[in-house]
């Protein structure tokens, strides 16, 4: 029920004024409570930053770029002798020195119109031609190419069949056809003797329409290829094949010999180290930042009241000052910075027994004032790998799977395999604690409810509601006072002003 406010037109006074100065103490607790909730939800949502970096760390760069064999063992080929003859391109599991001739040339077997149809209709463009209207034609129905139907109906041209061919993926072929002339050809669509073998049946429904346009019942001239490897005698249905690894294209016939020779694409591998070390200190980077940024415990939130009485720029600037600081000395990110930097100077035991320790990469780390950060020297890697071309990979990959269910590294696990469970036990804690996601990488991702901050800004927003309420009932106390004393002295000054006239 609404109370009912006089507001001063018997004493004179500013009831609005004294009531708002009598609430403003009253307020306090509640304005600490909305401040206490502002900093909560600022330090979640650093929180959210920090899952949001190692998911990317860990998922889109560790996981889903440098841990790929394509990265860490990376090939190249080099390509002397008939360098036109035949092209190479290394895979990660390519291996070994090929010598290659080409006897013949992969060829995809076709058929062509022999000679040109008869056009019986008046229309002179080929590509609108009815097929009814092609002599030998006997109307809509159904023809089968490579055992696939395709239904002809009676307002099919010449145009639309050849699209109806092209779009029957199971028919396996490529039809074309001469506007001109009304011609068509069809090959099939991949190399090799095994084309010979595709049949044309237009003999459904007695349609004739192959015949008619001067086709063979079958594709023919389908060849396979024919190379000699190191001396061993090879055929295959394409002209582009992996061997060993690597994926070989004949481009001519030769009798010169193309000589391919793998080996570790150094500049690649090191580019992959590089990465490594740049996303690591980026990481590594914004991690010390939060966890050293300075805290301004002078600079509470400001209450609405405040802000009213500031300028936008002057907002900003105090919010600035009071949001810095929210994860200063925070445990989760302490320990995370203390598992990586642990973990990178740790090394790498190997299965049979050796180990490998960062310096021997030509990886250092920087000194104090860095805070863990790394460096790489490339020319000591490139060295390294030219004395164990395994060294990256056994460094780096060591033990590494795309997930872990236990969190806890030894010094069995690669580099890889330790950071993604250091991330994971950092985002698992995070997602106790602040109800982050543990897999997503997007700022805006919703934060779970069921975490230890969610249920603390929970159990606030119930205080601030029933605080909200008491100081309602307690405004409208003071204004329900107020409005007695102001009926009292409006029933005097009636009461005197009625003596007055009498007397």
């Amino acid at each position: 029920m609404a109370t009912t406010r006089i507001m001063g037109m018997a004493s004179g006074m500013d009831i609005e004024s004294i009531v708002k100065q009598l609430m403003t103490a009253e307020k306090k607790p509640l304005d600490k409570l909305n401040q206490n909730k502002q900093v909560m939800e600022w330090k979640r949502e650093g929180y959210r930053e920090t899952s949001v970096k190692l998911v990317t760390f860990a998922q889109s760069k560790i996981s889903d770029i440098f841990s790929k064999a394509s990265a860490l063992n990376a090939q190249t080929t080099k390509v002397t002798g008939n360098t036109t003859a035949v092209t190479a391109k290394a895979t990660s599991s390519a291996s070994g020195v090929m010598d290659i001739t080409v006897g013949s040339l992969a060829k995809a077997a076709s058929t062509k119109s022999l000679n040109a149809p008869t056009n019986t209709g008046s229309e002179t463009d080929w590509g609108k031609v009815l097929l009814s209207d092609i002599s030998g034609v006997n109307g809509a129905g159904q023809v089968k190419i490579n055992g696939a139907s395709i239904t002809i109906d009676t307002t099919e041209t010449l145009n639309s069949f050849v699209d109806k061919i092209n779009s029957t993926k199971a028919a396996g072929v490529t039809a074309i056809y001469n506007s001109s002339t009304g011609e068509v050809s069809i090959t099939s669509k991949t190399t090799g003797a095994a084309g010979n073998s595709i049949e044309l049946d237009d003999s459904i429904n007695s349609t004739g329409v192959f015949s008619s346009l001067g086709l063979g019942a079958k594709l023919a001239g389908g060849t396979d290829s024919s190379y000699i490897v190191n001396g061993l005698e090879m055929t295959n249905s394409s002209n582009t094949f992996t061997l060993n690894g690597v994926e070989l294209t004949l481009n001519s016939v030769s009798t010169q010999a193309t000589h391919i020779d793998v080996s570790k694409d150094t500049d690649k591998i090191v580019e992959t180290v590089q990465s490594f070390v740049d996303a690591y200190n980026e990481l590594l980077s914004f991690l010390n930042t939060k966890v050293n940024e300075e805290k301004y415990s002078k600079y509470p939130p400001l209450t609405s009241d405040q802000k009213s009485g500031m300028s936008e720029s002057e907002v900003d600037l105090w919010t600035n000052k009071a949001k810095s600081g929210m994860l200063k000395r925070d445990s989760i990110l302490e320990n995370t910075i203390s598992e990586m930097r642990a973990a990178m100077v740790q090394g790498v035991k190997l299965a049979d027994g050796t180990s490998l320790n960062l310096t021997q990469l030509g990886i250092t780390t920087g000194g104090y004032e860095t805070k863990g950060k790394l460096i790489l020297d490339q020319d000591k890697l490139k060295t390294a790998l030219n004395s164990n071309p395994d060294i990256v990979n056994d460094f780096f990959a060591t033990n590494y799977s795309t997930s872990f269910s236990n969190t806890e590294y030894t010094q069995s696990d690669g580099v890889f395999a330790k950071m993604k469970k250091i991330s994971t036990k950092a985002l698992n804690s995070l997602n106790t604690t602040a109800g982050t996601s543990k897999v997503s990488s997007e700022l805006s991702a919703a934060f779970i409810n069921d975490s230890i901050m969610g249920n603390q800004l929970r159990t606030l927003d119930t205080r601030i509601s029933d605080m909200e309420s008491r100081l309602t009932n307690k405004e409208n106390s003071y204004y329900k006072k107020f409005t007695a004393m102001e009926t009292a002295i409006n029933k005097y000054n009636n009461t005197s002003s009625s003596l007055s006239s009498f007397m």
